[in-house]
């Protein structure tokens, strides 16, 4: 532990309780500069703060430097900004295993050269409280690039996501526990769970005051509900089947809704009353936008065509035809005189809303294009594909500007499909991995089971076991690397990553592990404590 650490460790629990909860504060307010950043990038304070007071009020404290008399240099400025930013991006590990913390820096961090960062990694590498896996190199996604921060709660598939008009808290919706969650964007706490639907959630939309938003579910309903209590406040009944999407207009007063019954509804979002329902599409209607003055609305469906509308009268004004295959998304662009589709035949199209003509196609994905938004400034699109890639579009020309390389998970029928298998240096266990979340280990001669091991909640894609033996290694479309005491079966520490991981192997060392993951990373780690990890039988 450093210095610091030592030192908060020696004060009484009240003491030490009013240091890491105010000193901070008191440094930045007071002008301390170089006291307040020795102390936000001392590791042993840091793994403290999080051990007794949690992630996010040590998040905050790195907020503190906004209100210093005194500024801080460009190195410590972004140093901090670095650290806060690494901390945030690993708050869902970190909110349930305080052991990664360490792990966790050094995987985000360790490119960084600046002296305050690379100070705080060689004392998070003499971190011996436990076992765990040190990176030899950075395998995480760094602290300034890509997702900002992580919210965990849901228990399966989130299959919908609405933020509000302020930014100050996002809807999640999940398509088998058929509930909403609504969070608090800032800190990424879970506010509230929005339970009342009996079938999967299909889609959710927030009004434009944010006090109110739309759920559409497999169960043929949509409901409204009261963004700031979380309680229902009416459910629209009307479809005869799934209802895939739903749109609130600019004004707030209607919201249209589509359906694999081949129609879509107009609702009065004040009294929950159906208004109209618009008829013309001839198979299951995926997708529906609505123009920004509200008066007219598009519509997508799998007879592979996009119909226009009169929110109004509820005529039907143009059909876009073009695609040969299901079309699965329709975004309306800011000045609401285009409009982008995406199809299952592998492209996009760029459409004149008033004329009803065709003016790009967008061809690069190889597999079916499922979601398409556009940037509020209308210049450029992002598409999502089953080919694992998201391409942002240049709109005024079809330009592909870039591609970047999702997640690479599938799903599969089969629960007990082996599919790694490892055995023993002596060749007296084996042990096996498979699609039912568990590893298995076995006797060779007799090939009794002797133990299996839980807590993977994926399908396992690997298994090493050490050279004396003792220890073995799983990864997992769970996004973790397991490490597990193969004399008692116990699960003993694990590391996280951003996707699934395929691959691992352990070198004649012991000690030092080798992963690949879905990204196409390869993570470099140290398994560290080693010697505390077994029982001699």
């Amino acid at each position: 532990m450093s210095e610091l650490g030592v030192w908060l460790a020696q004060q009484c629990q009240e003491d030490r309780d009013l240091l890491l909860k105010y000193q901070p504060k008191r440094f930045a307010k007071g002008g301390k500069v170089d006291r307040y950043c020795a102390w936000l990038t001392d590791f042993g304070f840091i793994e403290m703060k999080l051990d007794f007071l949690g992630v996010q009020a040590l998040i905050e404290d790195f907020d503190l430097a906004r209100v210093s008399d005194v500024l801080l240099s460009e190195g410590q400025a972004e140093s901090l900004r670095l650290i806060q930013g690494a901390i945030r991006k690993s708050a869902h590990v970190l909110d349930r295993d305080k052991t990664q913390l360490a792990g966790q820096l050094l995987g985000r961090l360790m490119d960084f050269e600046m002296p305050e960062i690379q100070g705080m990694l060689e004392q998070a590498k003499q971190w011996k409280d436990s076992l765990w896996l040190r990176p030899l190199k950075a395998n995480l996604e760094r602290a300034n690039e890509g997702a900002w921060r992580t919210l965990t709660g849901h228990t399966n598939s989130v299959t919908a996501v609405a933020i509000a008009p302020d930014g100050k808290t996002a809807i999640s919706a999940l398509s088998e526990d058929e509930t909403l969650k609504i969070w608090d964007t800032e800190t990424g706490r879970e506010l509230k769970t929005l339970t009342g639907h009996i079938n999967s959630v299909t889609a959710v939309a927030i009004a434009p005051d944010g006090k109110t938003a739309i759920s559409a579910s497999d169960d043929k309903t949509l409901k409204i509900w009261d963004t700031e209590t979380g309680r229902k406040l009416k459910t629209l009944t009307g479809h005869t089947n799934s209802v895939t999407a739903v749109a609130i207009a600019p004004d707030g007063k209607t919201a249209i809704s589509a359906s694999y019954d081949n129609t879509l509804k107009i609702w009065d979002t004040e009294t929950g009353r159906e208004l109209k329902t618009l008829t013309g599409h001839n198979d299951s209607v995926t997708a529906v936008a609505i123009a920004p003055d509200g008066k007219t609305a598009i519509s997508a469906s799998y007879d592979n065509t996009l119909k226009i509308w009169d929110t109004e009268t509820g005529r039907e004004l143009k059909t876009l035809t073009g695609h040969n295959d299901l079309v699965t998304a329709v975004a309306i662009a800011p000045g609401g005189k285009t409009a982008i589709s995406a199809s299952w035949d592998k492209t996009l199209k760029i459409w004149d809303t008033e004329t009803g003509t065709e003016l790009l196609t967008l061809t690069g994905h190889t597999s079916s294009v499922t979601t398409v938004a556009i940037a509020p400034n209308g210049r450029t699109a992002i598409s999502a594909s089953d080919d694992y890639t998201l391409k942002i579009w240049e709109t005024e020309t079809g330009r592909e500007l870039k591609t970047f390389i999702g997640h690479k998970d599938w799903v599969t029928d089969h629960t007990t499909l082996v599919t790694a298998v490892a055995i023993a240096p002596d060749g007296k266990t084996a042990i096996s991995a498979s699609e039912d979340h568990t590893l298995k280990t076995w006797d060779t001669q007799t090939w009794r089971e002797l133990k299996t091991l839980t807590g993977h909640n994926n399908w396992l894609t690997a298994v090493a076991i050490t050279p004396d033996g003792k220890t073995a290694i799983s990864a997992s479309g769970d996004h973790t690397l397991k490490i597990w005491d193969l004399f008692s079966g116990e699960e003993v520490a694990s590391f996280s990553g951003e996707t699934s991981f395929y691959c691992c192997a352990i070198a004649p060392d012991g000690v030092t592990v080798v992963a690949g993951d879905g990204s196409g990373r390869v993570h470099f780690l140290r398994l560290e404590g080693v010697k505390q990890l077994t029982v001699d039988s």
